[in-house]
């Protein structure tokens, strides 16, 4: 079974080509997602991304977490599987791909670097469509004999946004109590962030992989869709510990990230 290994500022994922056949059943999906994202007995990742033919839009996107959960939509992975499907001729530079929350419109482009360009959609504020079992807007909760202000979004997945003057803390112990709090029926992911006036510092724990990432595009864009909900800023540089993203939130959300694709190879021996 050929693979791609690719990153998104860090953001690591194994690409599976289905375009023209099923490679892996649907049901053995999230097994072999399990499998194959573990760094020690596989090749590792922190998802596992499907390319598949759409019947409504130029190319379809399936996302597995490393627990074997199917994500809706995944910013970093995306902008991956978009340059994959461009070089590998299946699309255009301008293309829309298919993904469980909805269609989405990329543009990707090349100066010497991969760049993906994403329109994110609009970002939902409801707590039906976040989901959470109340609104979650600079409620304060105690964890860890610490307080933390919480703001609630969907960016295509469920985040928490909580805004914090340094990162000195345990923000994995921190950030899993807040991804399980009872509030939220599917759980959350939690964005920790610091802002100096022009620029987004961001950490994120990430539902799914159940730890902290080196970078998740949908929690940039929850960063400045709550910053702009809050009078700070709508437009603006976020650094992750994987690098920047530039995100713009107007009707909808942009964002524009690098995308880079490590290596191509085989896998001899594997479990679905």
């Amino acid at each position: 079974m050929k693979f791609s290994k690719m990153h998104g500022n860090g953001n690591d994922f194994v690409l599976i080509d289905e375009f023209h056949r099923i490679l892996v059943p649907e049901e053995k999906k999230p097994k072999f997602s399990r499998w194959l994202c573990n760094r020690n007995f596989a090749v590792g990742a922190d998802g596992v991304i499907f390319v598949q033919p759409s019947e409504i839009a130029d190319v379809k996107f399936r996302f597995f977490n490393p627990d074997g959960s199917e994500a809706k939509m995944c910013g970093n992975g995306i902008r991956c599987f978009s340059r994959y499907v461009v070089e590998e001729g299946y699309t255009d530079k301008k293309l829309k791909v298919e993904t469980l929350a909805g269609i989405k419109k990329l543009e990707v482009s090349f100066d010497g670097t991969w760049w993906v360009k994403v329109d994110m959609g609009k970002p939902e504020f409801d707590k039906e469509k976040i989901p959470a079992k109340k609104e979650v807007w600079g409620e304060l909760f105690e964890i860890e004999n610490k307080k933390f202000k919480l703001y609630a979004v969907n960016t295509g997945v469920p985040h928490v946004v909580v805004f914090v003057d340094d990162f000195d803390f345990d923000l994995v112990s921190v950030g899993r109590k807040i991804r399980f709090l009872n509030v939220f029926p599917e759980g959350t992911n939690v964005n920790f962030t610091k802002f100096d006036g022009s620029r987004f510092y961001v950490r994120t724990y990430e539902r799914g992989v159940e730890n902290e990432t080196l970078s998740c595009g949908t929690g940039s864009v929850a960063v400045v869709a709550v910053a702009k909900k809050i009078g700070i800023a709508e437009k603006a540089e976020v650094l992750t510990k994987g690098g920047v993203l530039k995100i713009e939130i107007g009707e909808t959300a942009f964002m524009t990230g690098s995308a880079t694709r490590v290596f191509d190879a085989e896998l001899i021996e594997y479990e679905i």
